[in-house]
C-alpha cells in the first residue's frame, strides 16, 4: 500500500498539465440555444444558460461530456469559442421508453449517471457498484468484489424479487427471477445510466417489479471516434483489462461501438477465484425516417464455488473459509442479443419495435458426502421475445403503450462427474405476454399519472413425474400526482404522491421445495402468488448547490413468499408463504455542494419491517444427538430475514483541480436477523467500513485511479448468511434451542489501481 501511495504522489507532482478554459454555445438542429444541458470534465461540471453558453475550465485537450434529457450525449475534445450541435434523443433512449420514469412522474427513484459510474467502478459487479444507493444493501459470496456471484437486497427484499432489465430487455431468469451479473463481466463500463425505482414503481417487462427494479441503459454512440484502455491490479490477485472503441459517425449515419474485457481474481475466500470475458457491440445505423440499432453481448466465467458459507468460530480461526472443495466449481456463458426499430409517427408519436434473443447454459459441480461422488448439474436456457411501444404527446397529455411477450425454456441435468451416467433430466417452459397503458397528465404546477399492466404467465413442466401445468394472470396499477412548490426558477422543489399494487407468481424453486428434480406430483397451485400493496410520499428539491430528497413508504403485503433462512440443496434460498408482512420507512437522500471543489453526499434509510406470524420447523434431537422429532412453533411479530433497520452512507468528493481528485465514502449497515425467529443468537452484527479513492491525470491522455476498500481493515464484516436452528429435548421432556449461524465473510483492506488511457 505505501509503494503504491509514494507512487501516486510522484506522479502527481513530477507531470505537468496545463488547463484551458472553453467557452462554447450548445443548440439543436436548428440553431436554437439549449438551455440547461450539463457540461462536465475531468470531475468539474457546469450548465449552460438561457443562450446555450458555457465557461468550464479543463485540463488541455479533454473531452467534454454535454447531456441534456431531450438530446443525445456527446463526448469530444472542444477548442473553444464553437458552437456544439446536439441530436434529439429519441434514437438514443428508445430502449429505455416507456419503462424509466421521467423526473416528473411521481415515484421513488434514484438515476446513476455515466460520471458517476466512471468515477465509482473499479472492476466490481453491478450489485456492489451500487451498494452506496439508498436503501441497498450488497455483499458478495467470495468476500470481495469483482469475484463470485454478488447480490443485494433493496429495503430488505431479495434480488429473485426486484426487476433487472438492459435496454429494456429483462435479465433475470424467468424460472428462478434470479440475475447472476458474474455471467456479465464488466459490463458497467458499457452503461450510460442506471435507474433504481424503489417501491413498485412504474410497469416494466420480465418479472414483476416487486420490491423495486433497476434500469440499465447501453452507452451512447458518439459522433466521434475515439479508444479507450483500461488496465489494473490488485489485492487478491485481481487483474482486469479492457480495449473499448467507438466509431464515431460512419459513411450513411452507421455508428459502432465495442469492449473487450478480460477480469480474473484469486478472491478472498479460499479457492474463490474467478476467469472472466466478455464483447460487449452495440451499432445504429439511420433507416428511413428511423433508426436501427443492435445490443448484445457474450461473456464466460469459471469460478470456484463459495455459496456456502462458513460457521463463527471457524471464520474466527480462519477468517478466508471456505467450506466448498477446491473441484467445486462453476462454468457459465450468457449471450444476449436485441434488435431494436425506432421511428417518429407524426408529428408528436414515436413508436419502438424490438426482438431479442438470450442464452445461459453451463455447469456446476457439487460433492455428495453420501457416497463421496462429485456431481455436476447442468442448466441449458434460452429465452426469445418481443416488444412493441407507442408515446404520443397531445398538449398537456402523453400517453405511452407496450405490448411485451416471451418463452423461456431451461433443461436441467444431474450426471455423476467423469461418468456416463446421467441421473436425471428434466426442462421447464414458461411464457409470458404483458400490456401496459401509462398517462401523463400535465397541469402546470400539477403533474397527474397513472399505469396500469395486465399481465399472464404460463409454467409447464417435463420430466419423470407428471404435474399439471399452471398459469397465472394479474393486474397492477399504479396512480400518482406531483406539485411543484416552486416552478420556474433557479431553485425547484416539488412533492408527490403515489399508489400501486404488484402480484408475482412464485419461481420454480418455491414451487417444488427446493428440489431440482421433484420426487413427488407437486401441487402447483400450493404456493400461493405474492402481493404487495405500495404507497410512497415525497419530497424533492434542486437548487444551485444541493440538491435533496425525503420520503416515506409502506409495502404492505399478502401472501408474501418469505425466506425461511436456509438453503436448498443446489444453494437457493427455500421460502414460504406467510400471511401478512410490512416493511415500512423513511428514506432520505441529500448532495451539497460545499464549495468548488467540494462536494458532499449523503443518504439514510431507517425503517420497521414486520412479520406478523412465522411458523419455524425445529429438528428435535435427544441428549446423545439422535433425532427423534420435528416441531412446529409459532413466532408473532418478528423482523423478516436479512433485513436492517438502519442503512447509512456518507461521502466526500474533493477536486483541487481538473487533474486530481480523491474522495471518502462510509457506510453503516445494521443488525439483520439469519431467520424469521429473531433470536440474537442468529444475526448479522452491525458494522461500519469506510473506502477511499484518489485520481490523478498524469498526462491530457492518461489517468491513474487507486481504489481502497475497507480502509480501516474492520474483521468479522459479515452482511449475509443463514442458520440452522434446532431442539435439545431432555430426558424430563425440557427443550431448548440450539443451532448454529453461518455468514459470509467480506474482505480486509483491499486495493485497486487502474490506468485508463483514451485517444
Amino acid at each position: 500500500m505505501r509503494t503504491i501511495t509514494t507512487l501516486l504522489f510522484l506522479l502527481l507532482f513530477s507531470t505537468t498539465s496545463s488547463a484551458a478554459t472553453i467557452r462554447a454555445t450548445v443548440t439543436d438542429a436548428h440553431g436554437n440555444p439549449v438551455a440547461g444541458a450539463a457540461v462536465s470534465a475531468n470531475g468539474r461540471s457546469t450548465t449552460t444558460d438561457a443562450s446555450g453558453s458555457f465557461v468550464l475550465e479543463v485540463a488541455d485537450g479533454s473531452a467534454l461530456r454535454i447531456t441534456h434529457p431531450a438530446f443525445q450525449t456527446v463526448q469530444r475534445r472542444v477548442a473553444g469559442d464553437e458552437t456544439i450541435t446536439l441530436t434529439p434523443a429519441f434514437a438514443e433512449s428508445m430502449e429505455v421508453s416507456g419503462i424509466r420514469a421521467e423526473a416528473e412522474v411521481p415515484v421513488t427513484k434514484t438515476d446513476v449517471d455515466r460520471e458517476t459510474i466512471e468515477r465509482q467502478y473499479h472492476g466490481q459487479d453491478i450489485p456492489m457498484l451500487l451498494r452506496d444507493t439508498p436503501s441497498l444493501n450488497s455483499w458478495t459470496e467470495s468476500g470481495v468484489g469483482g469475484s463470485g456471484y454478488s447480490y443485494f437486497t433493496l429495503r430488505g427484499i431479495s434480488p429473485t424479487r426486484i426487476n433487472f432489465t438492459l435496454d429494456g430487455v429483462p435479465l433475470a431468469d424467468s424460472e428462478d427471477m434470479g440475475t447472476y451479473f458474474a455471467d456479465f463481466p464488466d459490463l458497467a463500463r458499457s452503461l450510460q445510466s442506471i435507474q433504481i425505482q424503489r417501491g413498485v414503481g412504474t410497469s416494466t417487462v420480465g418479472s414483476p417489479s416487486f420490491g423495486g427494479s433497476v434500469n440499465l441503459q447501453s452507452i451512447d454512440l458518439a459522433q466521434d471516434q475515439s479508444t479507450e484502455v483500461v488496465l489494473g491490479g490488485g489485492s487478491f490477485g485481481n487483474r482486469q483489462a479492457s480495449v473499448g472503441f467507438q466509431s464515431g459517425a460512419l459513411a450513411g449515419g452507421l455508428t459502432l461501438y465495442s469492449r473487450l474485457s478480460f477480469i480474473e481474481s484469486d478472491g478472498y475466500r479460499e479457492h474463490s477465484g474467478i476467469e472472466q470475458h466478455n464483447l460487449f457491440v452495440s451499432a445504429a445505423k439511420p433507416v428511413g425516417a428511423g433508426l436501427l440499432k443492435l445490443t448484445g453481448f457474450t461473456g464466460h466465467e469459471d469460478q470456484g464455488l463459495s455459496w456456502y458459507a462458513s460457521d463463527v468460530d471457524t471464520l474466527r480461526a480462519n477468517p478466508r473459509d471456505n467450506p466448498l472443495r477446491e473441484d467445486e466449481t462453476d462454468s457459465f456463458g450468457y449471450d444476449l442479443a436485441q434488435l431494436q426499430y425506432v421511428r417518429p409517427v407524426g408529428e408528436h408519436a414515436d413508436m419502438t419495435a424490438s426482438a431479442y434473443y438470450q442464452r445461459g447454459y453451463g455447469w456446476y459441480t457439487v460433492f455428495d458426502y453420501t457416497d463421496e461422488q462429485l456431481r455436476e448439474y447442468g442448466l441449458d436456457g434460452m429465452l426469445l421475445g418481443s416488444m412493441l411501444t407507442y408515446s404520443k404527446r397531445a398538449g398537456a397529455l402523453t400517453t405511452q403503450y407496450g405490448l411485451h411477450v416471451n418463452r423461456f425454456k431451461r433443461d436441467h441435468t444431474r450426471d455423476i462427474e467423469a461418468t456416463d451416467v446421467r441421473e436425471y433430466a428434466n426442462y421447464g417452459v414458461k411464457s409470458e405476454a404483458n400490456a401496459f397503458a401509462k398517462v401523463n397528465y400535465d397541469l402546470g404546477r400539477w403533474n397527474l399519472y397513472g399505469d396500469g399492466q395486465l399481465r399472464t404467465a404460463a409454467f409447464s413442466y417435463h420430466g419423470d413425474i407428471e404435474l399439471e401445468d399452471v398459469r397465472w394472470t394479474f393486474f397492477n396499477p399504479r396512480i400518482g400526482a406531483r406539485y411543484a412548490l416552486r416552478e420556474q426558477s433557479a431553485a425547484q422543489s416539488s412533492v408527490y404522491v403515489s399508489a400501486g399494487m404488484s402480484t408475482r407468481e412464485p419461481g420454480r424453486n418455491d414451487l417444488f421445495h427446493g428440489e431440482d428434480n421433484p420426487s413427488i406430483a407437486y401441487d402447483l397451485d400450493a404456493v400461493k402468488p405474492e402481493r404487495v400493496y405500495d404507497f410512497e410520499a415525497g419530497w424533492n428539491y434542486s437548487g444551485t448547490r444541493a440538491t435533496l430528497a425525503a420520503n416515506v413508504y409502506a409495502m404492505e403485503f399478502r401472501n408474501e413468499i418469505a425466506a425461511t433462512g436456509e438453503l436448498s440443496e443446489i444453494g437457493l434460498a427455500l421460502r414460504r408463504n406467510v400471511d401478512r408482512s410490512y416493511r415500512r420507512g423513511v428514506e432520505l437522500e441529500a448532495s451539497w455542494q460545499l464549495s468548488p471543489m467540494v462536494r458532499l453526499r449523503s443518504n439514510a434509510n431507517l425503517s420497521r419491517n414486520r412479520i406478523k406470524e412465522w411458523t419455524q420447523f425445529y429438528d428435535v434431537y435427544d441428549a446423545n444427538g439422535e433425532w427423534i422429532d420435528a416441531k412446529p412453533i409459532v413466532h408473532r411479530n418478528v423482523n423478516p430475514v436479512l433485513s436492517p433497520s438502519v442503512l447509512v452512507n456518507q461521502a466526500i468528493e474533493v477536486t483541487p483541480s481538473p487533474r486530481l481528485s480523491f474522495g471518502a465514502t462510509g457506510r453503516y449497515v445494521g443488525k439483520a436477523y439469519l431467520d424469521n425467529t429473531n433470536n440474537d443468537d442468529f444475526a448479522t452484527p452491525s458494522f461500519f467500513l469506510a473506502d477511499a479513492n484518489v485520481s490523478v491525470a498524469v498526462t491530457r491522455w492518461a489517468r491513474l485511479s487507486l481504489q481502497v476498500n475497507n480502509l480501516f481493515d474492520k474483521d468479522e464484516v459479515w452482511p449475509n448468511g443463514y442458520s440452522y436452528l434446532y431442539l435439545t429435548r431432555a430426558e424430563n421432556g425440557a427443550e431448548t434451542i440450539g443451532g448454529t449461524p453461518y455468514y459470509y465473510p467480506q474482505a480486509g483492506r483491499n486495493a485497486m489501481l487502474l490506468l485508463e488511457v483514451g485517444f
